[in-house]
This record gives C-alpha cells, structure tokens and sequence, in this order.
C-alpha cells in the first residue's frame, strides 16, 4: 500500500471531528449556548470539506482499496448536512431559519395548541444527535456492520418522502424540499444498491432500513417533546440512545447469535 493510500482514511477525519465537535458540545451549557442555532454552519462546512476531499482525488477506502459502499455512506452524510441547511439555514425562497416557524404551523395544525413544538435546543439535539451521530456511526460500521447504514438510508429515504407528501398535501414548498428531490432520493437508492452488491444485504435488509426510518419519523411528535426539555432526563437518555444506538447494537448482538 503506498504512503498516499495509507494517510488517505486519515484525511477524512478533519470532517469527521468537526461534525462530532457539535453533538459532544451537548455535554455542557456553554456549548449548547454556543451550538444551538450555530449547528447548521457547522454541518455545512463538514459537507463542503468532506465534498471537497471526496472530489479532489481522495479516494474512500478500506485497506488502501477503493471501497464503494464507504463512498456511499460518506454521500449519506453529506446529503443529510446539506438537506439540513436549506431546512434549518437558508431556503430555496431565502428565508433564514424558517423550518422552525413552518414545522410548528404543521404541528399546531396536526395537534391543536396543546401539541408538540419545535424549539431551537429541540432541532439542536434531534439534528445533531438524531442524525450526525447515527450517520457517522454508518460511515464507521461499513460493510462489518450494514444495519447502521441500512437504518441511516432508510431514515434518509423516509424523510425525503415526508418532504415530498407534505408539499404535495399543502400544495407548496417547504424547507428542505430542493434537496430531498434532488439528494435524498437518489443517494438513499444508490447506497441500497451498493450495501447490496457490496456487502451482499437482501431485500429483507433493505425493507428492514426503510422500517427503522419510517418509525422514527412515526415518533418524531414524541421525540420533539422530549427534545425541548432544558434538563437532561432519563426518558430523553433514552430517546437519544435509541435514536442513536439501537441499528449498532442490534447488528452486534445479531452477529454474536450468529456465531453460536
């Protein structure tokens, strides 16, 4: 393996700990001061850096060998950070910061006024820990553990189907549309079929990604008003830890039953 290939995985992690700089700034006030509406020009410069390493010639790989799957899931992320800033940023209309204000329209009208809503600490956490965490996690598991990805891709896919159902029911634009048509739907499709052929994952897997995303956008009302909450409690620890954790740990404990 050339010197070039072997310092190419180390390339990649300048992104890596700046997009994991955010959800660890959860751990004190200060950074939640810090990061609570901040987050998403984060997110946007680990998408153009890592969308810069990807394009200029820095391959993806696993033992100095191109691998396609961690290509794939290098995409995911990318596309997520990008989809998060049209929602959360700046959208297609040039309105800053409008998800907030149109998501809690959508929830009082599907709830009444005693529902949920989104407050900037809840898109904070469930953006950061909901979706950077897990998504990195994919990109760290590979083709060892494909749940992770699976789950991520079905949770990239899901939500790009909300935009479009939401826009189709209201008969309008929302924040985050653009780029659920244009990423979502192609780079979730395109890592189904590289998990497929590249870590030999059925339909049954697939359909398994797809269910893990549609159940957590069935819990997304109960997740924003857990999110919200200042304190961290027991019930929002384990929210989180679902969100995040729950593919991982259920790949591992699949492949130790496996073995026996």
């Amino acid at each position: 393996m050339s010197d070039v290939s072997a310092r190419e995985p180390f390339r990649f992690a300048i992104p890596i700990l700046l997009i994991l700089l955010v959800p660890l700034m959860h751990l004190t006030p200060t950074g939640v001061a810090m990061m609570e509406t901040g987050w998403v020009l984060v997110g946007l410069g680990g998408a153009g850096f890592a969308t810069f390493m990807i394009f200029s010639g820095v391959s993806v790989s696993t033992g100095g060998v191109r691998d396609p799957l961690a290509t794939a899931a290098w995409l995911l992320l990318i596309g997520y950070l990008l989809h998060q800033f049209e929602e959360h940023g700046l959208d297609l209309y040039g309105r800053v910061y409008y998800f907030i204000e149109y998501g809690n329209a959508q929830l009082a009208a599907r709830f009444g006024e005693g529902g949920p809503r989104l407050t900037d600490l809840a898109i904070y956490r469930i953006n950061t820990l909901g979706v950077w965490v897990p998504f990195l996690l994919a990109i760290w598991a590979g083709r060892r553990l494909p749940w992770v990805g699976l789950a991520a891709a079905g949770t990239m896919l899901t939500n790009g189907l909300f935009h479009i159902a939401i826009a189709l029911v209201n008969g309008e634009y929302n924040p985050g549309l653009g780029t659920a048509l244009i990423l979502f739907l192609p780079i979730s499709i395109a890592y189904f079929q590289n998990v497929r052929r590249e870590a030999g994952v059925g339909l049954l897997g697939v359909a398994g990604g797809v269910a893990f995303g549609v159940a957590t956008h069935a819990l997304l009302p109960t997740v924003i008003a857990e999110a919200g909450t200042p304190s961290w409690s027991l019930r929002l620890c384990v929210i989180f830890g679902l969100l995040m954790f729950t593919p991982l740990v259920g790949n591992v404990v699949y492949r130790l039953f496996k073995r026996t």
